[in-house]
């Protein structure tokens, strides 16, 4: 008995690591398209650059809605959003959402309500896999593009550092199988 637990214990700790490998490869986004008439983009907030490349997007394109979801309470609109954008009403800023689960479902509910069905989705690139896992989720009837934020690359390379982002990057993998998990249970 001691000894299948042993095997199925090395098969479970042998998928982990491969899938973490698929993981590091899904993130890398090599090439980004962005997504056929866009007429929304959604950013989930908590990273650097993510605002302003999502607004950077939204620039560009017309007619097209955004929705900045995961504000803190405590931020202030002034603080999130330059002046020539903060009173626009095609911007939508979500200050309910704590969590990447609760910024799919509000997400849902706006791209619902404003009748969108394609839409560019503004997060960190190790964010992006359970991001759009959770978004896919909630929506049937709406396309979901990966826009990510990337990873600026670093010229110096040091142990201590790579060792806490791969860290860091394995907890964002668990969180992604934890996420995957709940969906296939209550599906």
């Amino acid at each position: 008995m001691r000894k299948l637990f042993i095997y199925f214990f090395s098969l479970i700790l042998i998928l982990l690591i491969l899938g973490f490998f698929y993981f590091l490869k899904v993130i890398a986004y090599a090439n980004v398209v962005i997504g056929k008439n866009i007429d929304g983009i959604a950013i989930l907030t908590g990273g650097k650059g993510r605002i302003d490349l999502g607004l950077n997007l939204f620039t560009k394109q017309s007619n097209i809605k955004l929705i900045i979801s995961g504000v803190d309470k405590k931020v202030s609109i002034n603080s999130v959003l330059p002046s020539k954008f903060q009173k626009n009403n095609k911007i939508y800023i979500d200050q309910v959402s704590e969590s990447t689960f609760e910024n799919a479902t509000v997400i849902a509910d706006w791209a619902k309500k404003n009748q969108l069905y394609n839409i560019n989705v503004i997060t960190s690139y190790y964010h992006m896999p359970r991001s759009m896992l959770l978004l896919n989720k909630f929506t049937e009837k709406v396309n979901y593009y990966a826009y990510p934020v990337k990873k600026e690359k670093s010229k110096n390379s040091n142990f201590l550092p790579d060792m806490l982002f791969t860290l860091f990057l394995m907890q964002e993998y668990i969180k992604y199988l934890l996420s995957l998990i709940t969906i296939m249970l209550y599906s």
